[in-house]
């Protein structure tokens, strides 16, 4: 069975601060991109003090969509290993394992989508300079790897399924897990390594499905949550082994928990329901499909990876009960892509946003200052307007007021509440203001949670009137 290639643009997550430019001695099929510079906290295109763009180096990237994963012709199965075996490489060093052909090696994965290629630019003829580095894009470094262990030596192909059923004999739960050991068992003698067809996972690779098959099994037997380097250790031997995104999907489909809650890792997982399709590496994530709701790293998603997207709209949520509420009302989710990511966190989701089609962006955060900066953190990020829903000065003043423990607690979050409301007002749009000013002077906040019976009933109908992008 033919692999399913994923088409993407390689520099899904890093958008911000890069430009394409254009200058001599490009060659056919990359383009130049700028390498941001880092001002007051953001990835900036790099500019002089006139605003022209300013690059003394520039990223090679392809210039069209390519192949997830599809090396270069002629790149041999151990160039390739050797390429995949470190995230990035001086110039010198490409040079004495390619000689005379490491230019051409180099613009042939730089073509393919696997690295991008960093050259000086010479100011004075605006030309390409000499080659510096180049870096894994983050789709290859992604995958790296699960496609290392099939370029190694085939194992005994019935010896390996059975030392995985070994491993899942004597489990009881989760259920998700324990039926794999009868889709081992169904597999033919002598056939070749792929995930077997009866699987509860939607793993499309050997590698990714055995180390994540490996990880769940000794997850299931600990009485306790282990930490993500800690699980790696114990199930493939190397604490420093990466958990892919494809391993943490399949491996969370395996143990029926989201991954974040499964192992200590300070990864974020962004929550959507919704027309939405993600493709990374050998795992697609339906979240048109998934009930209540797919969870996705976050780093995953922001970085590489192919999306089918058919929503009409984003909605962002601030709480993960009101995030659930709303995965619940098919009149919503059949058309909305729905999000949460974690209080402020939901910024996470920017780039995310930014590589989807333009559509409309709505928002629901709690009545308070912190809601607020939420809010105004989105769409300064986003670069456009969203629009707020539920979060109107009526049902600010008519909704249960938040209670500290103690009044000095109380107290103390109203000043700080009032503090930040007075400083966010004039950065907001004029519904929103009101909103702050009205903080500013009461101190109160209304989360979203008791506004359920208010809000719900009336989201999808906000929802579709808000006017087409």
């Amino acid at each position: 069975m033919i692999p399913m290639r994923e088409r993407y643009k390689p520099l899904l997550g890093e958008l911000a601060g890069r430009t394409s430019i254009v200058i001599r001695g490009i060659p056919n099929g990359v383009e130049a991109v700028t390498i941001p510079v880092r001002r007051d906290g953001e990835s900036r295109v790099p500019k002089d003090r006139r605003g022209r763009i300013n690059a003394t180096r520039v990223d090679l990237i392809c210039s069209d969509r390519t192949a997830l994963f599809e090396p270069p012709a002629g790149l041999s199965r151990h160039d390739l290993a050797w390429v995949l075996s470190t995230g990035r490489r001086q110039w010198s060093t490409v040079q004495k394992r390619f000689g005379d052909r490491a230019f051409a090696v180099a613009l042939g994965l730089v073509r393919a989508g696997g690295v991008i290629l960093r050259c000086g630019v010479d100011r004075h003829t605006v030309e390409l300079g000499l080659p510096e580095s180049w870096t894994l894009s983050h789709a290859w470094a992604e995958q790296a790897d699960d496609e290392l262990a099939e370029l190694r030596p085939q194992r005994n192909v019935d010896e390996v399924r059975e030392e995985l059923v070994g491993l899942l004999n004597g489990l009881q739960t989760p259920l998700q897990l324990v039926a794999e050991r009868s889709a081992l068992h169904a597999v033919p003698v002598g056939s070749a390594l792929a995930p077997p067809a009866c699987t509860m996972t939607t793993a499309k690779s050997w590698a990714t499905y055995e180390a994540a098959l490996r990880a769940a099994c000794i997850w299931a037997r600990m009485e306790r949550i282990p930490g993500a380097a800690e699980l790696a250790g114990l199930a493939w031997g190397d604490t420093h082994t990466k958990w892919s995104a494809a391993r943490s999907i399949v491996f969370s489909q395996l143990v029926g928990v989201e991954f974040s809650r499964a192992v200590q890792k300070s990864d974020i997982t962004i929550r959507v329901r919704g027309p939405l399709v993600w493709r990374q590496g050998n795992v697609i994530a339906d979240a048109s499909r998934s009930r209540p709701w797919i969870g996705l790293p976050s780093e995953g998603v922001r970085l590489a990876g192919e999306i089918d997207f058919t929503a009409t709209g984003v909605l962002l949520i601030e709480n993960a009960e009101t995030f659930e509420q709303v995965c619940g009302i098919d009149e919503i989710t059949d058309s909305w892509l729905c999000i949460w990511g974690q209080g402020k966190a939901v910024v996470n989701t920017i780039d995310l946003i930014a590589a989807l089609p333009p559509v409309r962006v709505a928002a629901w955060m709690d009545l308070d200052a912190a809601g607020l900066q939420i809010f105004t953190m989105l769409t300064q990020r986003l670069g456009r307007p969203a629009t707020p829903l539920g979060m109107d000065l009526e049902l600010l003043s008519s909704g249960p007021a938040r209670k500290r423990a103690n009044l000095d607690e109380q107290r103390k979050a109203e000043r700080e509440d009032r503090r930040l409301a007075a400083s966010l007002k004039d950065r907001l749009p004029p519904s929103l203001r009101k909103v702050a000013e009205y903080i500013e002077e009461t101190g109160k906040a209304v989360e979203q949670q008791p506004l359920h019976d208010v809000v719900l009933p009336i989201l999808a109908d906000q929802l579709a009137a808000l006017p087409q992008v």
